[in-house]
This record gives structure tokens, C-alpha cells and sequence, in this order.
């Protein structure tokens, strides 16, 4: 194992970026009541680190609901010691159930392949999956997961799911994926895909940019040759076979994804020459496909979440992004390194960049700094109302993944607009051994009292006492508001390296420095980090 392997953290998918993480509470066993979903096909997809060895892992698939049980399904997992693996989902076994805080624990058994006399043991803990999940109270059909067993620890997302069509032609697909190379070093890729035919990417109208460290570097704006899409299955799994047009430099890449809806898809590499640990996410351009240019970008604001690696430790960052009708970028920035941050950071106004936008709806941003650090992003936009984006860096020092949100409502920003019931998701990194830690929970915002408390379900899968999984820990903070929707705050009960319930010896929990970038003035909102204790990228979510 590299030292780069066991400081990558991996996304979520991206809208599995999550907020606001928590520590303290209670480490006694899990309790459950019986619980039910409504009847029909859920998507799932995580991204972590298995118990084995620290490898960074993906997972995505797809169960199927009637009567209150899980009936079957599929999934498709990768790691770097076991390279694409597609098994069923095994009805004996797996079970629905509600925890003590309301969120649901779900048990997924596998079959190996298609062989339901046994399990894949590369799976889980032996064969089987435990997942936390938690819907949002505004959004009965979408939920944030962890994955909360003793094999792995990992955040993500499910999705009821509303389409099995094939893909429609011609539509652009703006992606993003994270892991490792073949060689476990950091890696990151993002694009567009036009399928501009049935079953078929011509290459016309499609990009992709890669962040290798270890393989390649960075190289920009590469394209595809003929590659091909297949017709999905009952369940929505489809394969994309990409093809690379510098193919002595990129090997042809092979991705599984599974259907969400008309605008989503999620994705997870399966055997292929490329021979990487890959996970992400599609999002449909619709109509917009092929249609971008800077004003598509210009005047818009969007609130961006990225985790990876600077190379020697975990990174993370994350901001608000302005694009200025002179092509110019303001706004604010934050970042977090272990163990390299030191002292407290404040919301970095951004000083310098530049952006221009390509036909495909890939946005280059050029020099994105604070005075202190300066950051080349690639964003790629789905161009909907209220849009999102994958990204990537492309910078020589770091890898870094993740999404981008429309800011909508700036400059009316008040305390009000963090108020009610929301479901927070984190990835982080504890100070000392920088290993990961998921968690989900429900949270309520006291709005103009600049509070907010609730609980979450955190796994922090190579704690040494008791662990690796916490149930129902309490969770609190503060936050002053500003009208550009650039907040900040502490949540206290977060640091897992002080916090008495997570360690034999620590003092008790400290109150942690976060900035939270607000995307609507509903309170969803990226929250980062910005103080040395630990590492930690959220999501806040109503809907």
C-alpha cells in the first residue's frame, strides 16, 4: 500500500458531498424496529475505504422493493485488490430496519455473481452489506447512505429510482470521476460525453480531462474516438465503453452505470485496460447539449465541494465562485490540509482568475486564488435551471473531485435561511492517521437564533475504541450569517481525535471551525472545515 493510497479520500458522487459532520453520543449497540420503503427500484452508490488494507472502493447499484421487502437486485464493486466485480443482490438476507434516531438500516446480502447458494466475501463483511440511510425531510425519494459495518467506511447516495429507458440521442452527459490509477496514485477525470447516436459516442461534441499524478500527469482536453453505449438492463445497468483517441497514453476505459432518472446516472469502472479504481456520476445536458457558451457561465454563481489529495496529505476545498461578465472570477475560497493547515481560516475572498467556456459546457477556470494559493479548476455544467456541475482540479500539486451547485437567492442570505429539518453527510479525515470517517443524520437549524443541533450516525472505520461504528452522537453548532450566503460557525461534538466517545483518552469534544457556503436560501449548503483539528467536507441538504 502507498502512502498516497492511505491518505486519498474519495468522494461521494458527488451530490453525496455531505455537511456538517458530528462526534459524542453514545457507542452502545444499534437497536432497530421494523420499517418498510414504498414499493419499487432504489439506486445506490458509495465511495470509501475498505477495512482490509485502506483501499479506496466503489460500489454502485440498484434493489427492488414490494411489500416492505427487498425482492433482488444487482451491484458492481471495484477496488484495487478486487478489480470489477457484478453480483446479485440476494432477497434471503437482506432486510429493511429503523433506528433509533429514524434513520433506516438496510442489509443487502450478496450473491457471488449470479450463485445465491453463496456470497462474494470480497463484499462487506463476508458477502454482506450494512447501510445507514437517511432521507431528506423535504424529499422522500432521495436519502444520503454511510456504509456502517466493520468491512468499510464509505458516504454516498439513494435514489428511488424513475427510469430504465436507454439513453436518448443526441445528449450530452457532463461526468466526473475520482480513486486511483493502476499504480495506486491519486486520479481524477471529468468531462462530457455526447451520445449522439443509438448506442453510440462518436467523439463529436465529447471532451475529457485527466489529473494522474502517478501515470500521466495532467493532460486537457483530450477526446474520444468511436465508443459505444449498451441498451440497459431491467434494472437500469448499462455499460459505457470509452475509447480514448490517444489511446498509447489513455487505455480504453470501461464504466458500469446505473439509470437514477432522465438527469442522473451513476457510475462505477469494471475490468477494463485501463486497470483503475474509478467511481462518479453523470448528469444529462438535455436540450442544452452542445449548445454553451460564456453566457451560459456568466452572472452566475456556484457554490463547488472538491476532496482528494495535495500529494502528501489529504486535501480539500471548496468556495463561491462568481463569474464576472468580463471573464474574470470573484468570490471566496477555503482550504484544508493535513496536517499542513495551520491556525484558523476566515472566508478568503478570491483575488484573481479567469474562465472561458467551451461549446460542450466545459468551463476552464484559470488561476482561481486567494493571494496565498491559487487553484485551475475544470467545471462541467449540466446548463439546467438551477444546475450543477461536476469538477476537477488540474493542478500539478493536487488531485481533487467533486460537485458544483447554482447558487440561487444571492445577496438575500439572512440567519432565517438556516431553519428546520435537514440531513447532513460528511467524508473527513482524523488528525493523527488520517483514516476516513462517514456519517448521516437528521439536523434542525434555529435560524435567526444562529443554532442548530441533531444527531448522527457515524462510522469511523479504524477507530481503535470501541467502534468502528457510532449511533445516534449528538451533534451542535452556531453560525453568523451573511447576505452573500458565505457563513460562518463551529459545530462542537465533530473532532473524533477529542471527543470521549471515540477515544479512551480524550478531554471531550471540541467546538470546530467550519465555513458554510450556502447554494439556496432554503440552507442547503457545502460546509468545510477551515481549522487544524481534522478534515471534514459536508453537505447540507432539505431536498
Amino acid at each position: 500500500m502507498t502512502s498516497r493510497q492511505s491518505i486519498l479520500l474519495l468522494l461521494i458522487g458527488l451530490t453525496m458531498i455531505a455537511a456538517l459532520l458530528a462526534c459524542g453520543g453514545s457507542s452502545s449497540k444499534l437497536t432497530t424496529t421494523t420499517a418498510t420503503l414504498p414499493a419499487g427500484n432504489y439506486v445506490f452508490s458509495l465511495a470509501g475505504k475498505d477495512n482490509a488494507d485502506k483501499s479506496p472502493y466503489y460500489v454502485a447499484g440498484v434493489f427492488t422493493v414490494a411489500n416492505g421487502l427487498i425482492t433482488g437486485g444487482e451491484q458492481d464493486f471495484v477496488d484495487s485488490a478486487q478489480y470489477g466485480t457484478d453480483d446479485q443482490i440476494n432477497p434471503t438476507g437482506s432486510s429493511i430496519a429503523k433506528t433509533p434516531d429514524g434513520n433506516l438500516l438496510i442489509t443487502l446480502t450478496t450473491c457471488l455473481a449470479t450463485n445465491c447458494t453463496t456470497t462474494d466475501n470480497f463484499v462487506g463483511v463476508k458477502g454482506v452489506e450494512t447501510l445507514n440511510v437517511s432521507f431528506l425531510p423535504l424529499n422522500p425519494s432521495k436519502a444520503f447512505i454511510t456504509e456502517f459495518d466493520t468491512s468499510a467506511s464509505a458516504s454516498g447516495e439513494l435514489d428511488l429510482q424513475t427510469s430504465t429507458a436507454a439513453l436518448a440521442h443526441p445528449i450530452g452527459y457532463a461526468f466526473g470521476l475520482s480513486g486511483l490509477d493502476k499504480t495506486l496514485n491519486p486520479l481524477a477525470i471529468g468531462g462530457v460525453l455526447n451520445v449522439d447516436a443509438p448506442g453510440a459516442i462518436s467523439g463529436t461534441g465529447s471532451v475529457f480531462d485527466i489529473n494522474d499524478n502517478g501515470f500521466s500527469g495532467l493532460s486537457s482536453n483530450q477526446a474520444f474516438t468511436l465508443s459505444t453505449v449498451s441498451a440497459p438492463d431491467s434494472l437500469g445497468r448499462l455499460t459505457f465503453t470509452l475509447n480514448p483517441a490517444a489511446v498509447n497514453t489513455f487505455p480504453r476505459i470501461i464504466l458500469i452505470g446505473y439509470i437514477v432518472d432522465a438527469n442522473h446516472i451513476r457510475l462505477v469502472e469494471t475490468h477494463d485496460p485501463f486497470v483503475g479504481t474509478l467511481g462518479g456520476s453523470a448528469l444529462s445536458q438535455g436540450t442544452n447539449t452542445g449548445k454553451f457558451n460564456s453566457t451560459s457561465f456568466s452572472g452566475n454563481s456556484f457554490v463547488v465541494g472538491l476532496t482528494g489529495s495535495d500529494h502528501s496529505a489529504p486535501f480539500q476545498l471548496a468556495g463561491l465562485l462568481n463569474a464576472n461578465s468580463d471573464l474574470t472570477v470573484s468570490g471566496f475560497l477555503n482550504y484544508n490540509s493535513l496536517p499542513n493547515t495551520t491556525g484558523t481560516q476566515t472566508p478568503r475572498p478570491i483575488t484573481g482568475g479567469t474562465y472561458k467556456v467551451d461549446a460542450t459546457g466545459r468551463v476552464t477556470l484559470t488561476g482561481v486564488s486567494d493571494g496565498t494559493h491559487a487553484s485551475n479548476l475544470q467545471l462541467y455544467l449540466d446548463g439546467n435551471a438551477n444546475g450543477h456541475a461536476t469538477a476537477i482540479s488540474m493542478d500539478s500539486t493536487d488531485t481533487l473531485s467533486g460537485l458544483g451547485f447554482q447558487q440561487s437567492g444571492g445577496g438575500s442570505f439572512t440567519a432565517a435561511s438556516f431553519s428546520g429539518a435537514y440531513v447532513m453527510d460528511s467524508i473527513g479525515a482524523d488528525f493523527k492517521n488520517k483514516d476516513e470517517l462517514d456519517a448521516v443524520g437528521p439536523v434542525t437549524g434555529a435560524g435567526t437564533a444562529g443554532t442548530f443541533s441533531g444527531t448522527a450516525d457515524l462510522n469511523w472505520l479504524f477507530s481503535s475504541f470501541p467502534g468502528p461504528t457510532f449511533p445516534k452522537s449528538p451533534v451542535s453548532g452556531t453560525f453568523t450569517a451573511t447576505a452573500n450566503g458565505v457563513f460562518t460557525g463551529t459545530i462542537t461534538g465533530l473532532d473524533v481525535t477529542t471527543c470521549t466517545v471515540y477515544t479512551t483518552t480524550g478531554p471531550g469534544c471540541t467546538a470546530d471551525v467550519f465555513t458554510f457556503y450556502l447554494i439556496d436560501s432554503a440552507g442547503d449548503s457545502i460546509a468545510i472545515e477551515t481549522d487544524p483539528n481534522q478534515l471534514t467536507l459536508g453537505f447540507l441538504s432539505q431536498k
